[in-house]
């Protein structure tokens, strides 16, 4: 009982953390829902594009973590505030420079995909202001990368919920043009992301810098603590950038089927990212007490944290999956009252409904065998699975049968695959011999 009060303690206030960093994008996305379809499919394209970098920071989320929590298990808190500071100064060194390549980049990914005209141009307007403020947000999962590793929870969830709301406020400003604003639609909806992601560093870094933390503020950069954390979170990043450009394949597949099929699938998939929060929860948590356990040479402890976490994800998960098939136009209200946009996302959540459970466990094991630093392997499972599985047979549903249906059945045949492999692979009991 004591490891389920542990996984509880340190997943309710995620759940609220995870549900508020996402809040700050489906707020952006809920409002431009109501400027139409092509709004809503450059926004939800431009998240898309947007997660490739994201991926980078899985560097920081996954091989920063990994070194961290087991750290901060065996009790070496020095060694852990120096792969802070070493981390911060490497963030701050690399930031402008893929803020300069972002902005080209990001916006070309549109043109590339053949995104029509109205999605063309919203999209870069969008994806382009947010490059502004990509160097703060390496810093700011730095930042939270740290704060998580030591089991604080509550921290972020504070930093969030003041994001959400000065971001909700800003959008309802901007977008539409209250309290004496430029209506500015999409690009407000940018505009209000970049305020967040400043105010959310200015509180991380006075935090650090007032000792709130349990590392000690400094400035020392140490280049072997550096490789160790690249040597464990540089196959997560290449597996991360290579799921998330299958991805924009993947959409990109979608989008041939028309305007109307994408925002519905925009909307379903903005849905159920929302509904999984609380399974991607337990998987931090997994993460975070696997490392912790292998720190403190206790894997018993580590194979009860990511048993317990899994049996909560799969609980929640299932609810979601009941939450899908049997209301699923109920939800799509939530975003758009088109007929047949409505029609699309719910034929999205009917199907992937089916694939909550094993969703959840994908989730909780890729988390826990990489806190582990088991980040190869999961790499080859997670590729191998989309592109032989997911990809390759939407691409046959499009091209030879015009069939939404094909693509969401490749979907979640993938989620199926890349859950029973992964819990082999935790089965196998090698992340216990893995040294970092």
């Amino acid at each position: 009982m004591q490891m389920h009060r542990e996984v509880l303690r340190m997943a309710t206030p995620l759940v609220f953390n995870l549900l508020l960093d996402v809040a700050v994008v489906y707020t952006d996305f809920f409002m431009v829902a109501k400027l139409g379809s092509d709004a809503i499919s450059a926004v939800g394209m431009g998240g898309q594009i947007w997660s490739i970098y994201y991926a980078l920071l899985t560097l920081f989320y996954t091989g920063q973590s990994a070194i961290m929590t087991r750290y901060i298990g065996a009790k070496a808190y020095k060694k852990a505030s120096l792969t802070l500071s070493t981390f911060i100064l490497f963030g701050m060194a690399i930031g402008m420079p893929l803020m300069v390549i972002w902005y080209y980049l990001g916006a070309n990914i549109f043109v590339w995909f053949g995104a029509p005209e109205g999605v063309l141009t919203l999209g870069q307007i969008y994806v382009q202001t947010m490059t502004l403020v990509a160097p703060l947000m390496i810093l700011n999962a730095i930042f939270d990368t740290a704060i998580t590793a030591y089991g604080n929870m509550k921290t972020s969830l504070y930093i969030k919920i003041a994001v959400v709301i000065v971001n909700a406020i800003l959008d309802y400003l901007l977008i539409f043009g209250h309290g004496g604003f430029e209506a500015m639609g999409v690009k407000g909806a940018a505009i209000a992301t970049v305020a967040a992601e400043i105010l959310s560093f200015v509180v991380y870094v006075t935090l650090y810098l007032r000792s709130h933390t349990i590392y000690t503020p400094m400035v020392r950069f140490h280049a072997a603590v550096l490789q160790k954390v690249l040597r464990v979170g540089i196959p997560a990043v290449v597996e991360r950038l290579i799921s998330t450009l299958s991805y924009l394949i993947f959409t990109g597949i979608v989008l041939l089927l028309g305007s109307d099929v994408y925002a519905g699938f925009q909307i379903g998939f903005r849905l159920e990212g929302l509904a999984f929060m609380p399974g991607m929860a337990f998987a931090i948590v997994a993460a975070v007490l696997m490392g912790q356990g292998l720190g403190e040479k206790n894997p018993q402890k580590s194979r009860r944290a990511v048993i317990v976490s899994l049996y909560y994800a799969v609980s929640i998960m299932f609810t979601v999956s009941l939450l899908f098939m049997l209301m699923p136009e109920t939800l799509g209200r939530f975003f758009t009252d088109d007929p047949e946009v409505l029609h699309q996302a719910a034929l999205y959540l009917v199907i992937v409904g089916v694939s909550q459970v094993p969703l959840g466990m994908q989730f909780v094991l890729a988390k826990a065998l990489n806190g582990a630093g088991d980040t190869r392997r999961t790499f080859l499972l997670s590729i191998t699975s989309m592109w032989l599985v997911r990809i390759i047979p939407a691409m046959i549903a499009v091209y030879y049968f015009h069939s939404i249906v094909g693509v969401y059945l490749a979907m979640i045949s993938d989620t199926f695959v890349k859950a029973t492999l992964l819990w082999l692979r935790f089965k196998s009991n090698v992340w216990q011999t893995i040294r970092l």
